[in-house]
């Protein structure tokens, strides 16, 4: 698999909360979609995969510990879809890899 930078992510919008212990907890994302229009999706599960050292992701995203990324559950017309968040709290940006 080929290496990537976060720039290569599509930037999305995540509704989140921050724990008094600095954890984040991703809620709901939005996403512009092929014809330019806004879709909501609520985050059902998460699993944190932040803190793990630097290594490169299942998307080829090379992290580190900088770096907040999450394996992520939504549904999608009816059905359960894994998605990877990665969240720079540096840049306050949120980027979306499937």
């Amino acid at each position: 698999m080929t290496e990537k930078s976060m720039d290569d992510l599509k930037r999305v919008d995540v509704i989140c909360e921050h724990t008094v212990d600095g954890v984040v907890i991703p809620l709901k994302m939005r996403v512009k979609d092929d014809n330019g229009e806004y879709q909501t999706y609520r985050i059902d599960a998460y699993k944190d995969k932040s803190g793990n050292g630097a290594y490169t992701t299942r998307d080829g995203i090379y992290v580190t510990n900088e770096t907040n990324y999450f394996e992520c559950s939504i549904g999608v017309l009816g059905r359960v879809r894994v998605i990877r968040l990665y969240y720079k709290s540096k840049e306050g940006i949120w980027r979306l890899g499937m």
